[in-house]
């Protein structure tokens, strides 16, 4: 489940009117949200259905942006610290 719609990650990639690429972010938002659930090591979909912490979605953003605009980029060390009160170490 998209935590998110494509209009706003559109407009947050600065990428309106690039109808395009929509498959691409599409694609991309599915990784970061897996890469978020991975990475904090919670079910956040099955936790909080359609509600993430505001700093979770940041993170898809963040991601997603940074994969669109440098498709070979690194993951960027802001998504880890975002993400690292949500993850559950037990």
């Amino acid at each position: 489940m998209s935590q998110l719609g494509l209009e706003e990650l559109k407009r947050f990639c600065q990428a309106v009117g690039f109808e395009d690429d929509d498959a691409l972010l599409e694609d991309l938002q599915g990784a970061a949200e897996d890469y978020v659930r991975a990475h904090t090591r919670r079910d956040l979909d099955a936790e909080l259905p359609g509600a993430w912490p505001a700093d979770c979605i940041l993170a898809v953003k963040l991601l997603v942006a940074t994969w669109y605009d440098d498709r070979s980029a690194a993951m960027p060390g802001a998504v880890r610290d975002l993400l690292s009160r949500h993850r559950d170490l037990n």
